[in-house]
């Protein structure tokens, strides 16, 4: 890959002279000039110079070079070797007839890519062009190492300057295993994408500046939040991280020029932040954004308002009942968040019984866990702090990208009978799940005696209404006073234990 910035970018764009009355400039007393160039900084500039950057990365791609891509006047340029240009050129030509077929073009506000089918994990291809134009030999007669490529820079200089497109040389990075391109190091070699030294130094540095203050302006709310929000390129699970300074943005609406107080959550997101950038190397696998293979267990996870959770992995099951006051009086608990933590326990069974590396295909019926956890993040505080959980968990099995949830309707769903304490038989329980201590006031695993607070509520006839299968008294025998207890519950709401 190389890297190139175009010269003064924006000054290469001329104005028509109906446009100058709008250029005017007081440079001195009685003396006023005229800017006949787009401006960098005024709003139309943008989409004009994107206009014929466009038009640039598009007549590179008809004279047989790239791979090529830009963001705004940096020009990314991949090269193959000579040797293999037929057989990428035979995959870019299936490539041209996906997004003829099933694709096409798409817009994403200013940024144009084209629908390529869609990964195993369900996430969209995005190609940014459309492949129409086959790569061509363009170094013919050259030698030494460029000779072996399809292309060169001085190709491009060649062909740009046809064009009247100037480069910036002194910005030049020659073709190279990796380099630098939108902020962020990249290895083609190692397939990896990391913050360089001098990114995680500036972060740092903006974590500790914010850290000696306690009231905060806008302006200094977006730029930490537009630091970080750029390293999560690299480090997906600091999205979770962000949700504070995203509620903190919101409390200027009506003073913007006020100085505020953070959420308390921001402290400890801050404090995270600070221990991932202080690691040796922050990157991130490119391979593990879109893996080619999921395994699939057959994972289900559902919630019965008020009844409980259930897992169901192939032909086995686990349940857990929630426990009277799981939902909170101010409404964060609720049953978003139970539908979350049910997701948690159902990564917790599946990374306990597999090898570190795999990719796993979940299924849930909530789409705001579903996705939510495809963003790493969700804005109701209470899931948000779940998903921290499974992220830290994940963190240590190996790749917080290996789980790709995709949404079920509830009468599929397997996972839905358990949840409603209609229990399978007992013989195809899974492993016990331990519990997460921030839960354990929550839940209760569903093979448990009822607790004292539970037994209260089925005598007090507010008892859900679980399984219609009986109970054999003989099961609860030498069990005492509890074990009665729990036989006469099960007889009275028709339950199975």
């Amino acid at each position: 890959m190389a890297v190139r910035d175009i010269s003064e970018a924006y000054r290469t764009i001329p104005l028509h002279r109906s446009q100058w009355p709008a250029t005017v400039v007081n440079v001195g007393v009685d003396l006023f000039c005229v800017d006949p160039f787009a401006a960098f900084g005024a709003r139309p500039s943008g989409g004009v110079f994107g206009t014929v950057a466009d038009a640039l990365a598009d007549l590179l791609r008809w004279r047989g070079m790239g791979p090529v891509t830009k963001w705004v006047d940096n020009f990314v340029f991949f090269r193959v070797r000579r040797e293999f240009l037929g057989d990428f050129n035979r995959t870019r030509g299936d490539w041209s007839r996906l997004v003829g077929t099933v694709g096409g073009m798409r817009q994403a506000r200013g940024r144009i890519w084209y629908e390529g089918g869609c990964w195993p994990g369900g996430e969209v291809v995005e190609l940014f062009e459309d492949c129409q134009f086959s790569l061509r030999d363009c170094s013919v007669g050259v030698e030494g190492l460029d000779g072996d490529y399809a292309y060169g820079l001085q190709d491009v200089d060649d062909f740009s300057s046809l064009l009247g497109v100037p480069w910036e040389t002194s910005k030049d990075q020659p073709f190279a295993s990796g380099g630098e391109y939108i902020g962020l190091h990249w290895d083609l070699q190692d397939k990896s994408v990391s913050l360089s030294s001098a990114k995680k130094g500036k972060y740092m540095d903006a974590i500790a500046e914010w850290q000696r203050k306690t009231t905060y302006s806008l302006l200094e709310v977006q730029q930490l939040y537009g630091n970080l929000l750029h390293a999560t390129l690299v480090v997906p699970a600091g999205r979770a991280r962000l949700t504070g300074l995203e509620t903190m943005l919101g409390l200027y609406s009506n003073r913007p020029f006020a100085l505020r107080h953070p959420p308390s959550s921001v402290r400890q997101d801050l404090e995270w932040w600070l221990s991932i950038l202080c690691r040796t190397c922050v990157y991130r696998s490119i391979s593990s954004m879109f893996p080619t293979r999921l395994t699939d267990y057959g994972a289900f996870s559902d919630t019965s308002s008020g009844v409980g959770i259930a897992i169901v992995i192939g032909d086995q099951w686990r349940a857990w009942r929630l426990l009277p006051g799981w939902k909170s009086r101010d409404g964060e608990k609720d049953i978003q968040w139970a539908e979350a933590v049910e997701f948690e326990l159902l990564i917790l069974a599946l990374t306990r019984s597999s090898a570190a590396g795999t990719n796993f295909r979940v299924f849930g019926d909530n789409h705001g866990v579903v996705e939510g956890w495809r963003n790493f993040r969700s804005r109701n505080t209470a899931v948000n702090n779940v998903f921290k959980r499974i992220l830290n968990h994940l963190e240590g099995y190996g790749s917080v990208e290996c789980v790709y949830p995709s949404y079920v309707r509830s009468g599929n769903n397997p996972a839905d009978a358990p949840s409603r304490a209609q229990y399978p038989d007992r013989s195809r329980l899974l492993p016990l799940v331990p519990i997460p201590s921030q839960l354990q006031h929550f839940i209760i695993d569903a093979t448990e005696p009822l607790t004292p607070s539970e037994r209260q509520l089925w005598r007090e006839g507010r008892a859900p209404l679980p399984s219609p299968k009986p109970p054999r008294e003989s099961e609860f025998a030498d069990q005492g006073e509890v074990g009665r207890d729990e036989y006469e519950y099960l007889q009275r709401f028709g339950g199975s234990w």
